[in-house]
C-alpha cells in the first residue's frame, strides 16, 4: 500500500485475508449487485466501494481507536451485515478473527461530536496506512451531524404498492389476443371450430393460450368482486391500522411493538445476539415509564407490560387487533370471509372449466391411441394454478388497495426514514434493517442457525471501543 507506515507481519496477514475474501462466497456477483443497488451506483463503483470497505474493516482492527465509516462505506457495511451467515460465521471469525459490531447512533449533541471526532481519527489513520482517502467515497473529513437515532436509519430498497391498483390489466388483452389467434388458426387448418377434433399440435397451442387467459381472467374477476376500483376518500393515518390493512393483525402487532420500542417506553431484552435469538427468548422490558404515548397505544402498552415475553406479547396483540376488521369493513376497506371466498371461487371457475376441457381431450386421445403426455402436463399445470387461485386469500377491498397505495406514496414523499411505524406497516420488519431497531427484525425473522449456541457474534466491540458512524453507525476500535 501507499501509506507511509511500515506494516507489521500481523497487519500484512490481516490485509491479505481481506484482499482474498470473496464477499457473498459463490454468490459474489449477487453481492456486488446488492451493493450497487443499495448505493445507487454501477458495478464498477460498487467494486471500488467494496475495496474501501475492506480498508475500513482493516482500520477497525488495527487503527488502535474507535472508527467511523463514511456514509458510502456504511451502506456497504449494511449490505454485508444483513448477510448474517456470511458476516458472522465466515467474515468475522475467519478474516477479522474477532467480532465487529455495527451499532447505531444514540443521538444528541455529545454523540454528534463523538462521531465527528472518530471520523477525523478514521481519516487520519486511513492516510497513515493507505494514503489520502479518496474524496469519492470518504468526502470531507467531517461527517454530516446525526441529531437522533431516527436520522441514522437508511431507507429500505423500496416500499410495496409503487403503482396504482390495476383494473382489467394489459395481460388480459394480450392473452385474449393469443387465444383468439390460436382458435382462428386452428379452425382454419381443420375446417371446424370444435377444438376437440383438432390434431395435437394445434390443440396444445390453443390450450396453452387458454391457460394464460383463464388465469388472468380469473384474477380480473376476483379483483372486480372485491369492489369498485376507485380511490378511497379517506386516508389511513394510524400506522397500526395501516399495518392491519397491509397484512392483517400480525403486521399490526409488529407495528405496535416497534412504536413502543421507538418511543423508548419499552426496550428489547435479549439473552444473546439478536441474529441468534428468537421471540421465545426475547423480552420487552419497561424502559421509560414516563414516555409519552398516544392514546391509541395505551392498550398495547398495557398488554406488553402484562405479557413481557415477546412471543406472548405478540400473540396477545394479534388477538387484540383482530377487532380492527369491523371498522375496516365500515370504511369499505375490508371484506368478510364469505365475500373473499366468493371472489376466490369465481376466480377459479374459468380454470376448472379449462381442466374439464383438457380431460375431455385426454379421453379422446386415449380412445384414439394418440400421445397425450404434453396435454397431461398442461392440465396438471392448470390444476396447480387453480389451487393457487383458491388459496390466494385477499381480505382487502379495491378501495382498501387504493388507501394502502396512497399511504405508501405519502410515506415515500415524506422521506422520513425514522418513521418506523409506517414503514414497518408497509414493508414489514425488514424496513428496520440499517436502523436502531434492527434487532427486532432479527428476532422476528431468526436465521436458521439461531438455535445454535456456537459461533461468534455475541461479543462486544473489539477491544471495548465505542461505536458510531459518519452515516449514523459506528465501527469498533481495538
Amino acid at each position: 500500500m501507499s501509506g507511509a507506515h511500515a506494516w507489521t507481519a500481523g497487519q500484512r496477514a490481516l490485509w491479505q485475508r481481506l484482499r482474498d475474501y470473496r464477499f457473498g462466497g459463490d454468490a459474489d456477483e449477487a453481492f456486488v449487485s446488492r451493493v450497487a443497488h443499495e448505493c445507487g451506483c454501477d458495478r464498477e463503483t460498487a467494486l471500488a466501494a467494496l475495496e474501501e470497505y475492506r480498508r475500513f474493516c482493516f482500520l477497525a482492527i488495527e487503527a488502535g481507536h474507535a472508527v467511523t465509516p463514511s456514509r458510502f462505506v456504511d451502506r456497504v457495511w449494511h449490505v454485508h451485515v444483513t448477510d448474517t451467515r456470511d458476516y458472522w460465521e465466515r467474515f468475522c471469525p475467519q478474516v477479522l478473527q474477532r467480532p465487529l459490531h455495527h451499532a447505531p447512533s444514540r443521538g444528541g449533541a455529545d454523540e454528534d461530536e463523538r462521531h465527528r471526532r472518530q471520523y477525523r481519527d478514521t481519516c487520519t489513520s486511513y492516510g497513515f496506512f493507505f494514503g489520502e482517502p479518496p474524496v469519492r467515497f470518504w468526502g470531507e473529513a467531517e461527517p454530516e451531524p446525526v441529531s437522533a437515532p431516527a436520522a441514522a436509519a437508511q431507507p429500505p430498497s423500496g416500499l410495496p404498492w409503487p403503482s396504482e391498483p390495476r383494473g382489467l390489466g394489459r395481460a388480459f388483452w394480450i392473452w385474449s389476443a393469443l387465444s383468439a389467434a390460436a382458435l382462428a388458426l386452428g379452425a382454419a387448418a381443420h375446417g371446424t371450430i370444435d377444438a376437440l377434433q383438432w390434431r395435437g399440435g394445434a390443440f396444445l397451442a390453443l390450450y396453452a393460450a387458454l391457460l394464460g387467459w383463464t388465469f388472468v381472467t380469473g384474477g380480473a374477476a376476483q379483483r372486480a368482486l372485491r369492489g369498485p376500483n376507485r380511490r378511497s376518500e379517506r386516508t389511513v393515518d394510524d400506522p397500526v391500522a395501516l399495518g392491519f390493512l397491509a397484512a392483517g393483525p400480525q403486521r399490526a402487532a409488529d407495528v405496535a411493538i416497534v412504536e413502543l420500542l421507538s418511543s423508548e417506553a419499552f426496550k428489547l431484552d435479549l439473552s444473546g445476539a439478536a441474529s441468534r435469538s428468537d421471540a421465545s427468548r426475547a423480552w420487552l422490558r419497561r424502559h421509560r415509564p414516563d414516555a409519552a404515548l398516544p392514546p391509541r397505544l395505551q392498550a398495547a402498552a398495557a398488554l406488553v407490560q402484562r405479557k413481557q415475553r415477546l412471543d406472548d406479547a405478540h400473540r396477545a396483540l394479534e388477538a387484540h387487533y383482530r377487532g380492527l376488521a369491523e371498522p375496516m369493513r365500515a370504511q369499505g376497506w375490508w371484506l368478510t370471509s364469505a365475500q373473499d371466498w366468493q371472489a376466490r371461487a369465481v376466480a377459479a371457475l374459468p380454470m376448472l372449466v379449462l381442466i374439464g376441457f383438457g380431460l375431455s381431450k385426454i379421453g379422446i386421445g386415449l380412445a384414439r391411441d394418440r400421445p397425450v403426455g404434453f396435454l397431461v402436463v398442461l392440465t396438471l399445470l392448470a390444476a396447480l394454478l387453480t389451487a393457487v387461485r383458491l388459496s390466494s386469500l385477499q381480505r382487502r377491498s379495491r378501495s382498501g388497495d387504493w388507501a394502502l397505495h396512497d399511504a405508501a406514496r405519502r410515506v415515500r414523499e415524506r422521506g422520513d426514514y425514522g418513521d418506523y411505524g409506517a414503514r414497518v406497516a408497509l414493508a414489514g420488519s425488514s424496513a428496520l434493517v440499517g436502523t436502531a431497531l434492527v434487532d427486532y427484525h432479527w428476532v422476528r425473522t431468526p436465521t436458521p442457525s439461531s438455535s445454535s449456541d456456537s459461533g461468534s457474534g455475541t461479543s462486544s466491540c473489539s477491544g471495548g471501543g465505542s461505536c458510531g458512524g459518519g452515516g449514523g453507525c459506528g465501527g469498533c476500535g481495538s
